[in-house]
């Protein structure tokens, strides 16, 4: 009966949640002095009995682990047509409560499903019996599983293939292959657990050499732990660093190891080598390890450094302060200098207005100027509003001149002088010229006179009434549209032709007439165009002797003598001629760079 298939239900293996769906009478005590787990147990295996609370295996007190249980596939008595699934399966109905439920699936090995334990299955999730259907794989031996357990199987009881790993369901400790059988819960969902530092327990056996099962007061359910910094602890003499933060003498979770250094979990002062422990609030039982220095976190003056104060807002945390500029406060009393203003929607500080203080609008500032201020949680800063100073986006009020400008990557904002040439946002941020913006919207411009090669965005901006435009949005350049001037498309040309590249994001305008710049034939009046990638350039050319070429093909003669580069001109080929391949000369024969 062997089978790579595992018996047991898929979600049943992924959270204790499903195992307690699955769990019933049927089950085993397991042996704790081999690592198992079943009814309450002292640190050997054997029953306890004392009356302490929590700590490690042993102490006693906290609920007896129940037995282990376990079911599984097996247990829905599915039957199967031994067919092919050639057709579709017909559904085997369920009279559930409240709700009829149907159930239609096929084993790959078994075929249709015919039949299945309905008073089991209403009881189930329909996901959990559905699931069971195609991997269904019961057993008698371990020899029936490949190279898992068959977990479950007595007597005339099939059990059902479990891998065996940690994470799997098992029943007792031979269903493990490495680690121990952990009872997880009241029903006695049981798993296999490796034994490492961090992973569930009932008892010491259960952890690898070195290591405790330290459990909580009121659960059976433990953490094997190794006593270092962050392994879990029920009391101090469980920690290397006898430090224990966070565990309770009635609750079901256990704290953590802590060294007390800065950041570490902390309940009071003396769990902390700087001795502070901050918190978020006075009836907070954890907090945080701090140096007590201004702008650490207090409830009480005791956990800030000597002479400073603990400044505690409404909502109950507070700050450590000093009352120097920049410093936490609730009023102007709390302040050495200068006097406390709110900075955001959370947050007063101490500041005098001068420049790079703090402050949260602009009539905060003697400068006039808030810099990042007026926000929900956005600190501002005193800033000076000269040329060149960040700004608000879209603040004027951030400038001098009110003149906030985006930066041309478009990531900032920065305060213009509205010089030619100079950022703008606004028609109004220029003093001379006008700000190419496209649209009511458009915030990236320049201040331009309109002159040939000036920014642009609209044919309006332009003397000449022709915007070059660059492809994506970007702006563009004015052109005079003549002769050899800059181009983007056609119609930015007097003569309708634009010998655009692509590489260069624009080209010029050209008459198309032999010897004229190119990008492709279509720009050639007269002639092709022979365009050199390596140059990045093109010309109309006739193939003529002397006319411009790339490759041989673009020459009357055949012959296009380019010295190696990546362009050069038509030649005859004819002897005494420059060659440096032998298709360079009429004759084929190229010797020291000579036809012959």
């Amino acid at each position: 009966m062997g089978s790579s298939k595992l018996g047991a239900l898929a979600l049943s293996l992924v959270s204790v949640a499903s195992l307690l769906a699955f769990a019933c009478s049927s089950g085993g005590g397991l042996d704790l002095g081999a690592g198992g787990a079943g009814g309450e147990a002292g640190e050997d295996g054997s029953p306890g009995g004392s009356t302490s609370s929590g700590g490690k295996t042993g102490a006693g007190g906290r609920p007896p682990i129940p037995p282990a249980t376990y079911q599984g596939c097996a247990d829905l008595g599915f039957v199967y047509d031994g067919g092919a699934c050639t057709t579709s399966c017909s559904s085997v109905r369920c009279d559930c409560d409240p709700f009829p439920t149907s159930y239609t699936g096929c084993h790959p090995d078994r075929g249709c499903l015919t039949a299945v334990d309905c008073e089991l299955a209403c009881e189930l999730e329909l996901g959990d019996v559905v699931s069971c259907i195609g991997d269904y794989a019961p057993c008698d031996s371990d020899q029936d599983c490949d190279a898992g357990r068959c977990v479950g199987a007595e007597g005339a009881t099939q059990g059902n293939c479990e891998p065996g790993t940690s994470g799997s369901a098992c029943l007792e400790q031979d269903d493990c292959l490495d680690g121990s059988c952990v009872v997880m819960d009241s029903d006695g969902a049981s798993r296999c657990q490796p034994g490492e530092n961090g992973t569930p327990c009932n008892v010491s056996s259960h952890c690898n050499t070195a290591l405790d099962c330290i459990l909580p007061a009121t659960s059976f359910v433990g953490t094997c732990s190794d006593g270092e910094n962050g392994s879990a602890c029920f009391d101090k003499s469980d920690c290397e660093s006898t430090i224990c933060v966070g565990a309770s003498a009635d609750s079901a979770s256990l704290g953590d190891c802590s060294d007390g250094s800065l950041g570490s979990s902390c309940a009071s002062n003396v769990e902390c080598q700087s001795g502070y422990c901050g918190k978020g609030s006075a009836g907070a039982s954890d907090g945080t390890c701090t140096d007590g220095s201004a702008g650490s976190l207090c409830v009480f003056a005791n956990q800030c450094e000597s002479g400073l104060a603990c400044v505690v807002k409404s909502g109950g945390g507070g700050l450590c302060s000093s009352g120097a500029i920049g410093e936490a406060c609730l009023s102007g009393t709390d302040c050495k200098i200068g006097d406390c203003i709110a900075v955001d929607s959370f947050s007063s500080l101490c500041s005098a207005g001068e420049l790079e203080q703090p402050c949260g609008e602009n009539q905060q500032c003697e400068s006039g100027h808030c810099r990042n201020g007026g926000g929900v949680e956005r600190r501002g800063t005193c800033s000076d509003g000269a040329v060149g100073t960040a700004c608000d986006n879209r603040d004027d009020d951030d400038c001098d001149d009110a003149r906030c400008t985006q930066d041309s990557a478009g990531a900032g904002w920065t305060c213009g002088a509205g010089a030619l040439g100079d950022r703008c946002s606004k028609p109004s941020h220029c003093v001379e010229g006008t700000c190419s913006l496209a649209n009511e919207t458009d915030t990236d411009g320049y201040c331009s006179d309109g002159a040939d090669n000036a920014s642009c965005k609209l044919d309006e901006h332009c003397q000449s009434e022709r915007c070059a435009l660059r492809s994506g949005g970007s702006g563009g350049t004015c052109t005079t549209g003549a002769v050899g001037a800059l181009c983007v498309d056609d119609v930015d040309c007097v003569s309708t032709l634009c010998a655009f590249n692509a590489g260069n994001g624009y080209g010029q305008c050209t008459l198309g007439l032999l010897k004229s710049a190119c990008s492709d034939t279509a720009d050639c009046v007269e002639g092709s165009c022979a365009f050199s990638n390596g140059l990045g350039r093109g010309e109309c050319t006739d193939g003529s002797l002397g006319a411009f070429c790339v490759v041989p093909q673009q020459c009357t003669s055949g012959h296009c003598y380019t010295g190696g580069n990546s362009a050069g001109l038509c030649q005859a080929g004819a002897k005494g001629e420059q060659c440096v391949r032998t298709q360079d000369c009429l004759s084929g024969v190229c010797t020291n760079l000579e036809c012959q």
